[in-house]
């Protein structure tokens, strides 16, 4: 299937802004300062090969119509039009191609204040600096990454692809712990309905002792059967935590464990290091627990080295992504020789989380491509996004369908608050799923509400009765 979505461009603004007064006239207006540019880095649609490029000023300004003429636009490109209303001034550019790069200069002198008939002192000149880029239909592979993936695994590829731009599959962590139903229940009870994927985490299985008063037996299945055998999908995290030194790892020492070691991820992937001995075992052990779930037949939409990126400028929270890209990519392709080559688990179907923060703003494109594992060693692609009540994000989805050139399903692996469906549809962003992260109470017991986000029973109620939304019992029938 293609949707087709226009044109983007990405946006590096270098804003050349020092302003100070004309030497000349006897006018009380200051020179006009610079506010902003627009579109702002990466957020705007554009349809064909020209755009507006919008200067905004801290005053009523006027463009003098001797200037016009010499604002410039670099490369092949051409400078169509220069108008000023008000505080703005709008450049109509044209001949834009993908893959350039272009600059547009305002010089000096061409954009004066303007107050009560005066003219006031001329501003500085500014530039700012555009990348075009092409925005990719949604395309998805046909087929999972795997050759040998399992039937049944397959069969839930075929049944997120049928459904991929016409309804979005409803999820939430199923559990509090990890590894049981409470937040899966509490949800049923509030509004009437199982989500159609049910979230589990394998956060335990290293680090019990400093954070946990107790493990869950991961040996037993029977969490996670039930959800699938009641008509939900599968969904599997996993938190690694890994030992902060090679004391704590000989020992067993759970209490040095954590997700924050900043110097593990390039000797890990070192053969002959006592870590790359330790995630080894780390895997074998997860392997384990994973092969009774491949015995069962139950597929996994399996995501791993999750949040990778972090915040491309402000950096990662989790070890596999301390030391950059090129080693997160490299532990993502030998965890997956490891699970799928060694140990024979071709149930999983592997989810890789695409970070889209840069310095707290949406990413550009190139970020988001830098740490992609690959086409080949990816299946689906989300995003986690702890965001305001009833929004759609739907550039981030846009962004996200870029990176992988529309050739993967994209999802939301992990959310706070939930989104509104009918503007994600209408803004064309049609999410594959989504996953609701859980809350409880001081207590452990399982809470929809909290301070970290606004999700009542009415709200439950909301999205899993919407028309877009499948859930448990609307999930069967690929099976």
């Amino acid at each position: 299937m293609r949707f087709s979505f226009p044109l983007l461009f990405a946006f590096a603004a270098t804003l050349l802004v020092s302003c100070g007064k004309d030497d000349g006239g006897t006018s009380t207006v200051a020179a006009p300062e610079l506010v902003s540019v627009s579109p702002e880095d990466g957020t705007t649609d554009l349809t064909g090969t020209s755009l507006n490029v919008v200067f905004t000023y801290d005053q009523n300004i006027k463009v003098t119509s001797a200037g016009k003429s010499s604002v410039t636009v670099s490369g092949n490109a051409s400078v169509a039009n220069v108008n000023a209303y008000g505080k703005a001034v709008t450049v109509s550019v044209e001949g834009l191609e993908e893959g350039e790069t272009y600059t547009v200069t305002i010089p000096a002198g061409v954009v004066q204040g303007y107050k009560d008939n005066q003219d006031g002192a001329a501003a500085a000149s500014v530039s700012f600096t555009m990348k075009l880029y092409v925005s990719y239909d949604m395309d998805p592979d046909e087929s999972l990454t795997n050759a040998n993936a399992t039937t049944r695994a397959k069969a839930l590829y075929q049944f997120l692809l049928d459904n991929y731009g016409k309804r979005t599959v409803s999820g939430a962590m199923a559990c509090i712990y990890g590894w049981d139903n409470t937040f899966a229940d509490c949800i049923n009870s509030a509004a009437g309905s199982y989500t159609g994927i049910c979230g589990y985490d394998y956060l335990h299985m290293n680090w019990p002792a400093k954070y946990w008063s107790t493990c869950p037996d991961y040996g037993d299945i029977s969490p996670v059967k039930n959800a699938w055998d009641a008509g939900s999908i599968i969904q599997i995290c996993w938190h690694w935590s890994v030992p902060n030194s090679e004391t704590a790892y000989n020992n067993s020492d759970f209490n040095n464990y954590s997700y924050s070691n900043k110097t593990f991820i390039t000797a890990a992937l070192t053969e002959g290091t006592w870590q790359h001995e330790c995630i080894d075992a780390q895997i074998e052990k997860l392997a384990g627990y994973m092969k009774l779930l491949s015995d069962a037949d139950i597929p996994v939409l399996f995501r791993p080295l999750h949040e990778a990126a972090g915040d491309y400028t402000w950096g990662s929270w989790f070890w596999w992504g301390y030391e950059g890209a090129e080693p997160c990519i490299k532990l993502w392709k030998y965890l997956r020789s490891k699970l799928e080559g060694t140990y024979g688990l071709n149930n999983l179907i592997w989810v890789w989380t695409v970070q889209t923060s840069d310095a707290g703003k949406l990413s550009a494109v190139e970020n988001l491509e830098k740490w992609y594992p690959g086409e080949d060693y990816v299946d689906i692609v989300g995003s986690d996004l702890y965001v305001d009540q009833w929004t759609t994000q739907s550039s981030v989805f846009k962004r996200v369908n870029d990176s992988v050139q529309g050739k993967k399903m994209v999802a939301l692996c992990e959310i706070g608050n939930l989104f509104d469906m009918d503007a994600c549809y209408e803004e064309e962003a049609p999410w594959s799923y989504f996953l609701a992260w859980s809350n409880a109470d001081s207590s452990g017991n399982p809470l929809l509400y909290s301070d970290s986000w606004s999700n009542s029973a009415s709200d439950w109620k909301k999205v899993l009765g919407n028309s877009y939304v499948l859930n448990r019992g609307s999930v069967t029938n690929w099976k």
